[in-house]
């Protein structure tokens, strides 16, 4: 009995949480070779600019593939073409597969008004958490968030409307895809719903492939979880996922004091109460009914 459960235990982790790690990684080996293709078409352009020289060549591609403009321009390409895979992998695995009772529920429980006012407050107090645990990780290491504001401004530092593009349309939609819709879909095959938020947000964090990212969305990634399961769909995630995106862009247009450590704990625990009275007062009317 012990060692079939211990054997149970084995099959659940690989199936599930390797076979989601498998996922993960190969559509960023994907956005990698894309983004090798492009510092290589680069270069190759230069060397045929440049007439043959190659040390010339080399030094205009090297210009080129430092320049932020180029690498927001490589980020969007790379990104919009993981997600033509994404999504049409999540749609031949998963979506077409979606029975006549999960759209039935999702069309009773996820396109409400409270549901969208849930995603919307909880992805603002989300954003402001985001913030404070950023400032932990700088004050524990200022280095490290330094060299994050570093990557993050050479990879996205370029056109804003490219950076938009990326960040709030073309990333959200692909991550939940890959993320909320493959790997969320996949672990609900051997786990249970809290163990499957836990893994799929941890692997979230992953995804990033640096510490600050990998720990500020830790959260941002459970929540992502929890309203894909509890809606049955991906669709409010990935809008979530946009909102949330969306507000790095709003936030700086505010004024100062809504950039304030303050203003961020208030946020955070209004949003919270908020949620969390908005999700009794829908458990209470089912109750009722």
């Amino acid at each position: 009995m012990e060692h079939n459960k211990k054997e149970s235990i084995g099959k659940k982790f690989v199936e599930g949480i390797l076979l989601s790690a498998e996922i993960m990684a190969l559509f960023l080996l994907l956005q990698f070779l894309v983004s090798v293709v492009g510092v290589m078409a680069a270069t190759t352009a230069c060397i045929i600019l440049d007439g043959g020289d190659i040390m010339q060549a080399q030094y205009a591609a090297m210009k080129i593939v430092m320049d932020s403009n180029f690498m927001t321009m490589l980020t969007v390409v790379a990104t919009f073409i993981s997600l033509i895979f994404s999504v049409s992998a999540y749609w031949i695995i998963w979506g077409r597969k979606r029975t006549a009772q999960d759209k039935q529920y999702f069309r009773e429980k996820g396109l409400r008004l409270r549901t969208f006012s849930m995603i919307v407050i909880g992805s603002c107090g989300l954003y402001y958490l985001a913030i404070l645990i950023v400032v932990v990780i700088a004050m524990v290491n200022p280095e490290l968030t330094e060299n994050y504001n570093e990557m993050m401004e050479f990879t996205l530092g370029g056109s804003e409307i490219l950076v938009v593009i990326a960040a709030v349309i073309l990333a959200p939609i692909n991550e939940e895809c890959i993320m909320r819709g493959l790997v969320l879909k996949n672990l609900q095959r051997h786990f249970s719903t809290p163990v499957v938020i836990v893994i799929q947000a941890i692997l979230f964090g992953i995804l990033h492939a640096n510490w600050v990212q990998g720990i500020y969305v830790l959260p941002v990634g459970a929540a992502l979880g929890y309203v894909a399961v509890k809606c049955r769909s991906v669709l409010p995630s990935i809008f979530m996922h946009l909102f949330y995106n969306a507000l790095s862009f709003v936030v700086g247009m505010l004024p100062e004091i809504c950039q304030t450590g303050g203003f961020a704990i208030g946020t955070v625990v209004i949003s919270a109460a908020a949620v969390l009275y908005l999700g009794k007062s829908a458990r209470t009317e089912v109750c009722d009914s």
